[in-house]
């Protein structure tokens, strides 16, 4: 106890954390979401409209080749859809993924030859957690005006993308929505099949035109230079006169002969736009770590300068800025704090009733914090709403350490500071283990996550280690700040008696005698069997965990247990109490765009083959209608695809939740869908939402996995016949991909009859060369440099668009040979799988119907029909519904983890206690905070996503730390000789107000956050957090002592 002499040493110390404390408040980053990176990449291809089946084929089968090649690959899955595939590869935990993304691109460079030549590659990118995909670009502009769109394009890259790419921070600038340019070569296809012309040679020649040739080397003195030979055509004039050698002669022609060479815009197969802005966009995308906040205001700072130089009639504009909303939430909790403190003040007076009481325990919060962002900026940890979560959630665990220390020292404060420190050393000791204790199981309670799903573990790591810092500085203060002023900031001359009781009127005291502690603790006793046996059926057991195995044979084990599972889903209702409702009712993870604030969704689906334009114009009136709202939206952004129709999403201002506005237009909108025909039109996300019909949901599926695409269709097919025989079964889909399935994808075959063929002198290679551009108009043969400008290089067909009559009747010629399509072949259209989805090479099928019957019935038959049909070797079915197995497997292993959770608490506990029975009565006070924690989201029906994982991590806390403040004191009076009944008397009289001090405290200090606050983050925290707390503090009250001697 000498340190607490050195006053000027610990005054020192205090000012030195107060000054570092603040600097680093003010230096460290702050941004929205952490750097969450997951241990996988992805890898797209574009390659203009193919199908699915060729995609897969061509392209997604050799990239997963090369990918497996790899080192520590855990997984490789891909999706492969309407000219597009996307490759994800997961790799192990430890792996180095930057270095494995430069192998992979090593390796792709290495097959390029293999694939398609008009094949376009995006970048490898790093994947990001759903919840923060949106979080990543967090600026957008819009720059407009009545210039060429090319010249648009040109000014954004010249004044603004390649002057801000050297901002710090800022990890790219991309520009969208203007149509790149493309060199483009029209063919005429009647002359190319006179004259046995191909037009992928044609292509190649025009290519090496365009492009450098290395022409050797030359050695000259002591080095050796590389000869280069430039491009040989610079003008659309010299590419005409490119000349081309007609086949077994010696005749050459001109490329104006046979086509038509002139700069387009590259074919968009998507539009996007934001605010019905078909401008051109400029998209924002920040580095991980980087202060947001300052980032934000620097590309303001130069936007500004830049439309002061910009030429006359062009507009830049903001369009989009994510920072708005760290923003806001920094504006709220700053409010909310305010009236955080004010309320923790009023408790603590309350209960303590002297006015330096409140100062002292703030003044430990303020300190603890202070050391725990200090921590964090040294290790690079940035502030965030997750850090500002695990540094909130500690608020309620530091107060309850502080006021620990301050219960067992304050009583009996003498005058006079050599007395101050005596009472000190043999008071002070005795907070040691609650503190100590309280402190290691909360930070314990964390060691599980080592354990946890990678969805939960990235999340609640940033959350742990702010708290973790924050609770184990709050030791340190807690035992050092609170003892060092009460002896040196409080005068010398006060005395504070060890208790200090009011005089309460007459009828006050009847009451007190008649519910004395030791009355109530008498009763409590007797009724212990039916309190414990209730707490139990509220909780619930959970049976409904337990799932029916497979028997073999009539056992004596199946005969008992048939009943059970014959009712099983009764049983558990009853059985399982609050626990059972929970996990049945309770969505784990974050609702789809819950993070992102209330938004209105309208998705048009339109037939197979529908032009861009026409989508575009259906998409443009649902803009029309929006335009008059637009004050009441954040923005809202469009986009169109040949793919998949158009989909307009519309995010709402919190401040309009509550007027009209957005109402009236989501009327409107719900009117506009039900009047546009010839597509499917849903509207929804506020209210009731409205579907235009033509799709179909789907209450039964099977999911089938095998290695062969082709078996694994024809396996479909039968299940299919036999499902169908049963008259309750309708509206089987053997393609499905999904609840909602647009189901109208199609594909022509073409199938060639072989003898025709050969008898004719031809083969399937030079009959596709022969439609190569007919059946094909876009072949894209790369991209080229032409006139300082990067385009691509695009063959065009002139017919673009003809009937199956044309297309069979019509004279060609390959060489010598004439022939028409109705000679060697037949065309056919059938209906194919619009995703096609492999995981380590094994592809997925989902066959959906409807099933007309009860659910229980239902899923006898799907049970009896995986029974009784004879899968082939290599095909299985996945014994998994369609949405729910990520959700059984999240519970899982939020069970496993709890439980690690719990052993982790008894372990610690055992340790600082010395015995093993105590820590028992410890873990027993996890359930009472749980069951508070599970009425809470019930009754106002949240999620389980970070923000009540927060506050069930605060209310476990807390309530550990109570039942270890009673257990420790109850150990004290074991030592002492007092046992039974009287000891808990004296553990309540003694500890009781450190209790209710702590718990009222905590939740005073977040009801602000319920009341004033809009983000549903810090709502449901808070809200989770005084239904923990409420029930635990009330029923570790009840239930404390009940068992005990």
């Amino acid at each position: 106890m000498n340190l607490f002499r050195r006053r000027y040493l610990i005054s020192l110390f205090y000012m030195m954390v107060l000054t570092v404390g603040v600097s680093s408040w003010l230096s460290i980053p702050m941004e929205l979401a952490p750097e969450i990176q997951l241990p996988s990449i992805t890898v797209s291809y574009r390659w203009g409209s193919t199908s699915p089946e060729v995609m897969e084929q061509e392209v997604t089968r050799k990239v997963e080749q090369v990918a497996s090649r790899l080192r520590d690959v855990e997984k490789i899955s891909s999706i492969t859809s309407e000219g597009t595939t996307r490759v994800t590869v997961t790799f192990r935990k430890e792996a180095p993924v930057d270095f494995r993304t430069v192998e992979l691109q090593e390796y792709l460079f290495g097959i390029k030859d293999a694939l398609p030549q008009s094949l376009v590659q995006q970048p490898i990118t790093r994947s990001v957690p759903r919840e923060l995909s949106d979080m990543t670009t967090f600026m957008t502009w819009s720059i407009h005006g009545s210039l060429p769109p090319r010249t648009l394009l040109e000014i954004a890259d010249r004044q603004i993308r390649l002057p801000l790419m050297g901002l710090p921070g800022l990890s790219e600038v991309e520009l969208q929505g203007v149509r790149e340019p493309a060199l483009s070569i029209v063919f005429n296809t009647f002359l190319l099949e006179q004259l046995s012309l191909r037009p992928n040679e044609i292509m190649g020649l025009v290519r090496q035109n365009l492009e450098w040739r290395s022409a050797g080397f030359t050695d000259h003195g002591s080095g050796r230079f590389t000869l280069m030979v430039p491009p040989q055509v610079s003008h659309i004039e010299d590419i005409e006169r490119i000349p081309i050698k007609l086949r077994d002669s010696d005749r050459q022609i001109r490329l104006v002969d046979i086509a038509t060479v002139e700069l387009r815009d590259y074919p968009d197969r998507q539009i996007k736009r934001i605010n019905g802005n078909n401008a051109l966009t400029i998209r924002f995308d920040k580095e991980g770590g980087a202060d947001a906040l300052s980032l934000a205001e620097e590309i303001r700072r130069r936007m500004e300068s830049i439309q002061s130089e910009l030429p006359e009639g062009v507009i830049i504009r903001l369009e989009q800025d994510n920072t708005e909303r760290l923003r806001k939430q920094l504006d709220e909790l700053q409010m909310q704090s305010a009236y955080s403190v004010i309320a923790v003040f009023l408790v603590l007076l309350l209960f303590i009733r002297r006015f330096r009481a409140p100062f002292v325990i703030l003044g430990s919060i303020v300190f603890s914090i202070l050391i725990s962002i200090t921590i964090l900026y040294m290790i690079g940890v940035t502030i965030n709403i997750l850090t500002l979560a695990g540094l909130t959630v500690s608020i309620g665990m530091i107060i309850d350490n502080a006021v620990v220390v301050f219960e067992y020292i304050n009583p009996g404060l003498p005058k006079g500071r050599n007395a101050r420190i005596d009472h000190l050393r043999n008071n002070l000791g005795h907070a040691v283990v609650p503190v100590l204790g309280s402190t290691l199981t909360t930070v314990g309670i964390f060691i599980p996550l080592l354990f946890a799903m990678e969805s939960i573990r990235m999340f609640l790591v940033p959350l742990a280690q702010a708290l973790s810092f924050t609770l184990l500085a709050s030791v340190v203060v807690s035992l050092t700040w609170i003892p060092y002023a009460l002896v040196w900031l409080v005068p010398k001359s006060v005395h504070e008696k060890n208790k200090r009781r009011i005089r309460w009127p007459a009828w006050i005291r009847r009451i007190q005698r008649y519910f004395s502690l030791t009355r109530i603790f008498h009763y409590r006793r007797k009724l212990r069997w039916v309190l414990t046996f209730a707490l139990i059926a509220a909780i619930g057991i959970p049976t409904f965990t337990i799932k029916e195995p497979t028997w073999s044979g009539d056992s004596w084990v199946r005969k008992i247990t048939k009943p059970y599972f014959d009712n099983k889903r009764e049983i558990d209702k009853w059985v399982g109490g609050i626990t059972n409702q929970f996990f049945a009712k309770t969505y784990f993870g974050e609702p789809w765009g819950r993070s992102q604030g209330e938004r209105i969704f309208v998705s048009i689906n339109t037939p197979q083959g529908t032009p861009l334009e026409e989508i575009d114009k259906i998409a443009r009136n649902f803009e029309i209608i929006t335009e008059p709202y637009s004050h009441a939206f954040e923005f809202f952004e469009t986009t169109v695809s040949e793919q998949f129709g158009a989909r307009i999403i519309l995010h709402v201002k919190d401040e309009y939740l509550v007027q009209p506005d957005p109402y009236i237009l989501y009327a409107e909108l719900i009117y506009l869908a039900a009047r546009t025909g010839n597509s499917r039109i849903s509207v929804s996300g506020l209210g009731d939402g409205f579907f235009s019909g033509g799709g179909s949901f789907s209450q039964g599926n099977i999911q089938l996995t095998g290695y062969s695409y082709t078996e694994l269709e024809n396996t479909a097919r039968q299940l299919q016949h036999r499902l169908e025989r049963n008259r309750r079964v309708q509206n089987v889909d053997i393609n499905q991909t999904g609840f909602f399935s647009r189901g109208d994808l199609q594909q022509y075959f073409l199938k060639f009859d072989e003898p025709q063929i050969i008898s004719k002198g031809l083969n399937r290679r030079e009959v596709l060369d022969a439609l190569q551009v007919d059946i094909n108009p876009e072949n894209i043969a790369g991209r080229i440099e032409f006139q300082g400008q990067r385009m691509y290089l695009m063959g065009i067909g002139q017919r673009q668009n003809q009937y199956w009559m044309d297309f069979r009747d019509r004279p060609r010629q390959f060489n010598d040979t004439h022939f028409t399509m109705g000679e060697i072949a037949d065309l056919d259209k059938r209906k194919i799988l619009s995703e096609i989805r492999r995981e380590n090479q094994s592809y997925s099928r989902t066959i959906a119907y409807d099933f007309m019957g009860p659910p229980q019935m239902a899923n006898t038959f799907r049970e009896s029909i995986l029974e009784q049909f004879p899968f082939p070797i290599g095909i299985n079915f996945v014994d998994r519904s369609f949405w729910s197995f990520a959700q059984m497997e999240q519970r899982q292993n939020m069970l496993f983890v709890m439980l690690m959770a719990l052993l982790s608490v008894w372990m610690i506990v055992s340790a600082l206690l010395e015995r093993w029975r105590d820590p028992f009565v410890v873990i027993m006070a996890v359930p009472l905070a749980l069951l508070g924690v599970m009425s809470g989201i019930l009754y106002h029906e949240l999620n389980f996503g970070q923000g009540a994982i927060a506050g069930m991590l605060l209310s476990v806390g807390v309530v550990v730390n109570n039942a270890i403040l009673l257990i420790h004191d109850k150990d004290r009076m074991r030592r002492a000789g007092i046992w039974g009944l009287r000891s808990w008397v004296h553990v309540y009289k003694n500890r009781i107000r450190a209790i209710l001090i702590t718990s009222l405290t905590t939740i005073a200090g977040l009801i602000p956050l319920i009341i004033i606050g809009s983000d549903p983050f810090w709502k449901d925290l808070a809200v989770v957090v005084c239904w923990g707390l409420g029930f635990s503090t009330l029923l570790i009250l009840t239930f404390a002592g009940m068992w005990g001697k």
